[in-house]
C-alpha cells in the first residue's frame, strides 16, 4: 500500500497503470479531457472492461462523453438522486497481480494536475488484498447497475446544458474569463480584489467623493435623461436623432444644464457620429436586445454585440462605443469602458488592458455582478437609490482619470 499525496504523483501512477495493465475498470464522479492518462486510455479502449462516469452538476466534459460514448463498456450515470461521487481506478496487470487506486482525484485535468489530491494505491501485494479485490469488484459492479449508455441526442442536449452552466461553474470556483477557456484565470483571485470585496456604503461613499470633474447630481441627471428617452420610445430608431445623440454620448446639452458626455464621451468616434444621425437600423436592432429590467445574460450581451458590429461593416467599431449604448440603457449592469477609465478599472479588477467584446463581459461585467457592493438590497434613500439603480455605470466615477483635459 502506497500513499499518493500530490496530483501529478496521482498522474503519473494512473498513467504507468493504463500502460501496463490487461485490462482496468474506472468509477469516477467526473471526467475531462486533456491528461496523458486520458488520452492513453482513449488510444487503447479495449483495455475498458468496465468505466462509470458521472455527469451530476455538468462537470464533465461532454467531449469525454464522446470519446467513449460507442464503447460498449462505458456507460454514464445520468440521474439527479443523490451524488455519484466515487473515484476507484482499477487495473488487472500480469497474471494475478492488481492494483486500485483510491481516493479523491476525479479523472479529470484538476485531479490529475492542478488540485491538491490524496490517493491510496493498493495491489494485490497488500495484507487483506483478497478481501480488497471483492469489495473493489463488488462496488463497481454495482455502479455499473446505475448507469447507461448514453445516445447522441442525450449528449447534445448535455452539451448545451453544459455550455450554459460553465460560466456559473467557473464563477464558483473563483475563476472569471471566457467559459471555455479553463487555463484563463483572467487575474487574481477574487479575494485579492478589493473592488470586489468593497461594501455598498464603502462604494457609494466613493461615488459621492467624486469632485475633480463631475459631480453626482449631474450624473444622476444624465441617467435620468437618458432613463425618461428609453422608456418614451419603444424602440431606439423611433427616438429623434438629438435624444439618439444623448444617449450616444456625442452632445451636451447645455440649455438643459446636462452633459450628456458625463460616462463616456463619444464625440471623436466620427464612424459611431455617422451611424447615430443616419439612424443605422442595426444600432436600434442591437440595443433592442437588451431589456429594460430583470437578469442579462452572456448570450444576450453577444446577440448585442453581433448586431452593433454591423452597423460597421467596413470600419473599426470600438469597446468604448458598444458599451456607451448598454451603459445608459442598463447602467445596472453596464459601465462605459473608455480611455478615461480603461487604466482604472482594469486594475480595478485585475486583468489586463487587452478588453475586447468578449473579454469586457467575462473579466468585467462577470466580476460586477458577483461584487459585494452590486448584490445588496435597493436602498430607500433617494438619491442612494438612484445611485444603486446605476451603480455599475457609476463605476466611472470611480476609476475616471481626466489629466490632460
Amino acid at each position: 500500500m502506497k500513499l499518493l499525496t500530490t496530483a501529478n504523483e496521482i498522474n503519473d501512477t494512473l498513467y504507468r497503470l493504463v500502460k501496463q495493465c490487461q485490462s482496468c475498470q474506472i468509477a469516477v464522479a467526473w471526467a475531462s479531457t486533456g491528461t496523458k492518462p486520458f488520452e492513453r486510455l482513449r488510444d487503447h479502449q479495449d483495455k475498458i472492461e468496465r468505466m462509470v462516469v458521472g455527469t451530476h452538476f455538468y462537470q464533465t466534459d461532454p467531449s469525454f462523453i464522446e470519446a467513449f460514448m460507442q464503447h460498449a463498456n462505458v456507460r454514464f450515470v445520468r440521474t439527479t438522486d443523490g451524488v455519484f461521487h466515487p473515484k476507484m481506478y482499477f487495473f488487472w496487470l500480469q497474471g494475478e497481480s492488481w492494483a486500485c487506486v483510491v481516493g479523491s482525484p476525479n479523472f479529470t485535468a484538476g485531479g490529475l494536475g492542478g488540485n491538491e489530491e490524496v490517493a491510496t494505491l493498493i495491489t494485490d501485494a497488500d495484507d487483506g488484498a483478497d478481501e480488497a479485490l471483492a469489495q473493489i469488484t463488488s462496488a463497481i459492479s454495482r455502479y455499473w447497475q446505475l448507469a447507461s449508455p448514453i445516445t447522441d441526442k442525450q449528449l447534445e442536449a448535455y452539451r448545451q446544458a453544459w455550455r450554459r452552466k460553465k460560466p456559473v461553474l467557473k464563477r464558483l470556483r473563483g475563476k472569471f474569463g471566457i467559459p471555455d477557456d479553463d487555463s484563463d484565470d483572467s487575474g487574481k483571485p477574487p479575494l485579492d480584489v478589493p473592488i470586489l470585496t468593497k461594501t455598498w456604503e464603502q462604494f457609494f461613499n466613493e461615488v459621492k467623493s467624486e469632485k475633480d470633474h463631475h459631480t453626482l447630481p449631474g450624473r444622476l441627471d444624465v441617467i435620468r435623461g437618458t432613463r425618461a428617452l428609453f422608456a418614451e420610445y419603444h424602440q431606439f430608431q423611433d427616438i429623434d436623432q438629438i435624444g439618439r445623440r444623448k444617449i450616444a454620448g456625442l452632445i451636451d446639452d447645455a440649455d438643459a444644464g446636462v452633459n450628456y458626455l458625463w460616462f463616456g464621451s463619444m464625440k471623436g468616434a466620427g464612424k459611431f457620429w455617422k451611424a447615430i444621425n443616419d439612424n443605422d437600423p442595426h444600432l436600434s436592432s442591437a440595443i433592442d436586445l437588451i431589456p429594460a429590467t430583470g437578469v442579462i445574460t452572456r448570450d444576450v450581451y453577444l446577440a448585442y454585440i453581433d448586431e452593433y458590429r454591423r452597423a460597421f461593416p467596413e470600419g473599426r467599431h470600438g469597446i468604448a462605443t458598444a458599451t456607451r449604448l448598454l451603459a445608459m440603457k442598463r447602467p445596472d449592469y453596464f459601465v462605459c469602458f473608455d480611455a478615461r477609465n480603461e487604466e482604472g478599472l482594469c486594475d480595478a479588477f485585475g486583468i489586463s488592458r487587452n478588453v475586447g467584446y468578449e473579454v469586457y463581459w467575462d473579466s468585467v461585467i462577470e466580476r460586477i455582478v458577483e461584487s459585494s457592493w452590486w448584490n445588496v438590497p435597493c436602498p430607500q434613500a433617494d438619491q442612494e437609490r438612484d445611485v444603486w439603480l446605476a451603480r455599475a455605470a457609476f463605476l466611472d466615477s470611480l476609476y475616471y482619470d481626466g489629466k490632460g483635459l
